[in-house]
């Protein structure tokens, strides 16, 4: 089971396990409803025909929703996940039916089918990723670095994931510290560590065949997708500009510009009832603020207030805390379900916004972190965006300079694909907690990590 639950192998096995499922589902649901069919041989054909969109759809929509990663260890993440891909492929399965014709396929089978793949799949993910969780835990961890092990460390163990068992932090001077590489499974190289330092080490754990993780400083994020050209017999690395092509730019803006209209008629609804909600329990029903987008230009971004009125009056610009007593009972719910954000749709159309990019921030804090960070303004080389990378990846509470990170990578490898394939992930993360919660406040690390340092 261990050999079977390998990182190597679990993004192959997991797959075709869970076409098994699908299909396997659909197989029981024929045998369930066969008597109360009225034309049980057609509509077989029809499933026949199908099939293989099926199964071709289900692998798109899963990857999409990265559910052939175990990053899912909860009943209700696991859940949230599955029912997700289920609604997706049942609407995939009928548009399919209905491009190709193929009307016999019945509905009593595509629902009680898609009930028995929720089921089935969940039970099988959550065991999986049990299992994986509880094997890989056995991995020891060392982290070479200085000033970033602290918060490195903290982040490992406060996660509770496959990464938390911490043998060793160390200085690349330290003495003992091939030992401990040897010694441990995994080795984390933090991005405080010269570059000649880390070089070595790699090297080291390269030779010794053992896994290396190495923290990116931002200018190497520019080098990701760098194309090989050769100039006589010399091999170069063509470093890709920072920016969206022309081209790009407008099938991106056409991108907004649909979606964003059908949200709006969609949400309408749903928008009409909020602000009437704020206007009944008193004060402004839209929060207006300023924030900067690609350029530097800056813009009003609307959203719905989710704060007492005049929250900034006294203590001026701060970062919500995780129990900020600025939010108010509703706001704390308009958050939670980001329904906050709903205003913003307008933002997206009048062009100030996309759909996708870096979250834009208040231009006090914009030029808090230009001072600390020298790469932080390329973030502004597109347009602000309603989601992106750092919030489908990270959390609320993710540092400034490690969003700029998912940032920087997402900037570098934009395609179109990319930017559906993180609009379809948002939609996972709109009620996990940890994507709403709110800065903390990190004051130090706990006994067992401070004997973890080597000196």
């Amino acid at each position: 089971m261990e050999r079977f639950l390998s990182h190597e192998r679990y993004r192959i096995t997991i797959p075709i396990i869970d076409l098994m499922i699908v299909y396997g589902s659909v197989v029981l649901s024929f045998s369930i409803l066969h008597d109360s069919l009225a034309a049980p041989v057609d509509n077989w054909l029809a499933f026949e025909n199908i099939a293989l969109y099926m199964g071709i759809f289900y692998l798109i929509i899963q990857h999409i929703f990265e559910f052939d990663k175990p990053k899912s260890f909860t009943l209700f993440e696991v859940g949230y996940t599955a029912a997700l891909i289920m609604f997706c492929l049942v609407f995939s399965t009928m548009a399919i039916c209905f491009l190709i014709r193929e009307f016999a396929y019945p509905r009593s089978v595509l629902i009680l089918s898609s009930v028995l793949q929720f089921l089935f799949l969940l039970a099988w993910h959550l065991l999986t990723n049990k299992m994986y969780r509880n094997i890989n835990r056995k991995k020891k961890v060392l982290i070479i670095g200085y000033d970033r092990t602290q918060p490195f460390a903290y982040k490992l163990i406060e996660s509770k994931g496959i990464w938390s068992d911490i043998q060793h932090i160390c200085k690349p001077e330290n003495e003992k510290m091939k030992d401990y590489i040897n010694e441990c499974d995994i080795t984390f190289i933090t991005e405080d560590v010269d570059e000649i330092k880390k070089q070595s080490i790699v090297h080291y754990c390269v030779e010794q065949n053992t896994t290396v993780i190495y923290e990116p400083r931002n200018p190497e994020i520019l080098l990701f997708n760098a194309s090989f050209v050769q100039l006589d017999d010399m091999p170069l690395l063509d470093v890709k500009q920072l920016k969206i092509q022309a081209i790009s730019a407008t099938s991106k803006r056409t991108l907004d510009l649909a979606l964003g209209l059908i949200g709006a008629i969609v949400f309408i609804i749903p928008i009409t009832i909020v602000y009437l909600c704020l206007k009944i329990g008193g004060g402004s029903a839209f929060f207006v603020q300023e924030r900067v987008t690609r350029g530097g230009r800056v813009f009003k971004i609307y959203k719905f207030r989710t704060m007492i009125e005049n929250a900034e009056a006294l203590s001026g610009p701060v970062l919500a805390g995780d129990t900020d007593p600025r939010i108010t009972k509703f706001g704390q719910v308009l958050r939670a379900t980001r329904i906050d954000e709903m205003p913003q749709i307008f933002n997206i159309l009048k062009g100030d916004m996309s759909i996708v990019g870096p979250r834009p921030e208040r231009p006090f804090f914009v030029e808090q972190f230009k001072a600390e960070i020298p790469e932080y303004d390329l973030r502004h080389r597109v347009k602000a965006g309603l989601t992106g990378l750092a919030q489908v990846q990270g959390k609320y509470n993710t540092t400034a300079g490690d969003k700029l990170k998912y940032d920087l990578i997402y900037i570098n490898a934009y395609s179109l694909a990319l930017d559906l394939k993180l609009i379809m992930q948002t939609l996972n993360i709109l009620l996990k907690k940890s994507s709403t919660e709110g800065v903390k406040d990190v004051e130090a690390i706990n006994e067992h990590v401070d004997q973890l340092f080597r000196d």
